[in-house]
């Protein structure tokens, strides 16, 4: 079944980057993205796309490659008016301008700020 298959990518991943192995990480983030996006699961290629832009950021990756997984998800997010998603994405895209030295930081981390003030804590805030 490809969404369990999805979920297990994804949590593999996230325990290789947990270990510093960014390349795995990243292999596996890709395997998660590419089944969300044949199964039409928009909210886990939102994810995939996110998790991806931060294992590339973790390994010190700080192209424009970062910044483009990021904005797929904030664009995933929105579209399926999915605002703890879209809180995350803009923290994520924060951090990816932030680690460039990008002045639109701010403008990312004041607007997770706003959404975090607003909706009820899920997923990484707390539930």
């Amino acid at each position: 079944m490809p969404s369990n298959a999805s979920f297990i990518y994804c949590t593999l991943g996230r325990a290789y980057q947990s270990l510093g192995d960014f390349s795995k990480a990243i292999e596996y983030h890709t395997q998660h993205l590419a089944i969300a996006k044949e199964v039409g699961g928009r909210v886990g290629e939102g994810g995939a796309n996110g998790r991806l832009g931060n294992a590339y950021q973790s390994q010190g990756d700080f192209s424009k490659v970062i910044i483009e997984y990021h904005t797929q998800h904030l664009a995933i997010a929105k579209g399926l008016a999915d605002w703890a998603g879209k809180g995350i994405a803009d923290g994520d895209l924060g951090n990816g301008y932030h680690s460039q030295g990008g002045c639109q930081a701010i403008k990312y981390h004041t607007q997770h700020l706003a959404i975090a003030k607003d909706v009820p804590p899920k997923g990484m805030y707390g539930a």
